[in-house]
């Protein structure tokens, strides 16, 4: 049977998808595994009202949409869009153009850039003086990921936002709960190190403010020894550094 190639926009924000219709052996992008053990492969389209649509090949070759309710996935496996790398550097208002269109499409997946796009546009939203719009983002992980490793994500970002409208103290309360979690936490799995270096660059940047230079210097390195498995997070925690060091010349951890 020969396959047909085909040129088709399957609901990905800005860019289009070349898609071969083919046999239903063919090797598709993105996949969830349910958990019921059902494996499906194809091109997930978005994600709305608690299900995933996805795009894939039925039997004779034809190209069929379908929704999987959220609560029955076990896993997904879908690479980060394009996009979100290239929104990485960019001005804040080009970040939230880049990244509310993923956003909107994509919120609620269980898969990390997922998160990483809601965690940009949230930081862009707020270097925009969005707060309510950045807020709005933290409320959303917080609703579609309750109880999960990611929510520790969200308390960071709300905690940031506060500091950047000058609140250092209660900033610090909102994120001291997430620190004391991490400082009982021995032995984290990769998403709890990534959640618990977020929280210790926001905490780490609180205490700057407040000019306890020797606590800050102590947090920034504790993501570093500790919560290092995120590569992006270690080169924010050393960014962090040298600007502390040159703020405060000398520093050193107490």
């Amino acid at each position: 049977m020969m396959a047909i190639g085909v040129l088709l926009r399957v609901g990905r924000p800005c860019f289009s998808i070349l898609l071969a219709v083919a046999l239903p052996s063919l090797a598709w992008a993105d996949q969830l595994i349910m958990k019921s053990g059902q494996v499906v492969s194809g091109h997930i389209v978005s994600v709305s009202d608690g299900q995933v649509t996805v795009q894939s090949a039925a039997s004779n070759g034809s190209l069929v949409t379908l929704p999987y309710q959220l609560s029955d996935i076990k896993t997904v496996t879908m690479a980060a869009p394009p996009e979100l790398t290239a929104a990485k550097g960019q001005p804040p208002a080009q970040v939230i153009a880049s990244l509310a269109p993923l956003v909107k499409a994509y919120a609620g997946l269980p898969t990390d850039w997922v998160l990483d796009a809601m965690a940009g546009l949230a930081d862009a939203y707020s270097a925009s003086n969005q707060d309510d719009a950045a807020n709005a983002i933290y409320a959303q992980i917080n609703q579609l990921y309750p109880g999960s490793v990611y929510t520790p994500i969200a308390t960071a970002g709300q905690a940031k936002v506060l500091l950047s409208q000058g609140k250092a103290d209660q900033a610090l309360t909102t994120v001291q709960p997430v620190i004391d979690a991490a400082n009982k936490t021995m032995a984290p799995s990769a998403d709890e190190a990534r959640a618990y270096a977020n929280a210790f660059l926001v905490y780490g940047q609180i205490l700057e403010a407040q000019k306890k230079y020797s606590q800050s210097l102590e947090a920034y390195l504790t993501v570093k020894t500790m919560f290092y498995q995120n590569r992006s997070l270690v080169d924010q925690s050393d960014q962090l550094v040298q600007k502390l060091r040159a703020t405060a010349p000398g520093v050193s951890v107490d």
